[in-house]
């Protein structure tokens, strides 16, 4: 099977030849796979099995701009970025120190420029025949409105202002609205949705207020991506512990889930497997936080392969992942552990 066949099948819960893989690689692993092999990022990704292809189309693609450590860089949002530590980091929220009430006035940025997609389009004619291509639309609108605004003063907004918090939210929706129905003139395979609402004990917000503010604005977008195209998946990230909304994304119709961070409290992969995987695929559930960087490779591959065999089994519906981007600390051993584990299945 290709790729795209391999994840497209198990999607649809049907046999594959094995289970689908798509690891996040962070650069500096990328580096040390290029130093040892000699492979760049495609070759790295073909030897080590990755299935999915995407690209950033929306702001969550400024967390990945090259940029030289401590320099910093103004994006069409108005928010400020700076290069700390191994990721970009918002250093500045445009909106932040200013009254609730210059939430109106913001001016979000052209959801249909150009040069948003022109990425896109070269992963899709360079990989789309054989790779399952994704268009990433995250943020979608809790994380772009944080960035605009900090985190700090949208929470207490959502709470002391929903009327203003409700009309920033509608236009942040109907940007990203407009972002997916553009990158659908593209051949992909599905549109990826994300806001990470939850922390690592709780979500950042109460389940309440999320279905309040959030809820119906996020099913507006996959409501519109679904008619534009029938059939397209959509996948939706949050890291932390999202248990209580879990039901909610399924009813408003995402059809994957990632990446299950199985350290926070309610989000055990088997038990969500167990309770929702009838009605959701899952993509993701292997620790990155203390597992795969302490254990061994040996331990890894086991750990892995168990993984893989629960959460694809009884109709299929899982891509193996891991719960966040392999960061930099983790052995090179342990990355290719997890090749090996998906190609003994």
């Amino acid at each position: 099977m290709t790729s795209k066949e391999r994840v497209h099948a198990a999607l649809r819960r049907e046999p594959v030849d094995r289970v689908p893989m798509w690891m996040w690689y962070h650069g500096q692993i990328y580096a040390a796979l290029r130093e040892k092999y000699g492979w760049d990022a495609d070759r790295a990704d073909a030897e080590l099995g990755n299935d999915i292809r995407q690209v950033h189309v929306s702001i969550n693609r400024e967390m990945f701009r090259p940029l030289t450590p401590g320099q910093r860089f103004v994006d069409d949002w108005g928010v400020t970025w700076e290069q700390a530590g191994i990721y970009n980091q918002v250093c500045r929220n445009p909106l932040h120190d200013l009254p609730v009430s210059a939430l109106a006035d913001y001016r979000f940025p052209e959801p249909e420029a150009p040069d948003r997609f022109v990425p896109l389009q070269r992963l899709c004619e360079r990989f789309g025949k054989e790779y399952f291509i994704g268009a990433d639309v995250s943020g979608a609108i809790f994380e772009p409105a944080y960035h605009i605004r900090g985190m700090d003063k949208l929470l207490m907004d959502m709470v002391e202002a929903p009327e203003a918090v409700s009309v920033f939210f509608d236009r942040a929706a109907e940007f990203t609205r407009r972002v997916c129905l553009a990158a659908l003139r593209f051949p992909v395979d599905w549109i990826w949705l994300g806001d990470d609402v939850g922390g690592q004990q709780a979500m950042l917000m109460a389940p309440d207020l999320w279905r309040e503010l959030l809820k119906p604005r996020l099913a507006g977008i996959i409501a519109a991506v679904k008619a534009a195209r029938p059939g397209i998946f959509v996948a939706y990230h949050s890291c932390g512990a999202i248990r209580p909304v879990i039901p909610d994304l399924v009813e408003i119709g995402v059809d994957v889930l990632n990446p299950i961070q199985p350290l926070c409290p309610g989000m055990a992969p088997r038990e969500l497997k167990r309770e929702f995987g009838k009605r959701l695929s899952f993509m993701g559930g292997l620790d990155t936080q203390e597992f795969l960087v302490r254990a061994t490779p040996a331990a890894v591959e086991r750990h892995s392969h168990a993984l893989v065999c629960d959460m694809s089994a009884a109709g299929g519906g899982y891509i193996f992942a891991a719960s966040h981007t392999i960061q930099p600390d983790t052995p090179l051993a342990n990355v290719l552990a997890l090749s090996k584990a998906v190609q003994a299945r």
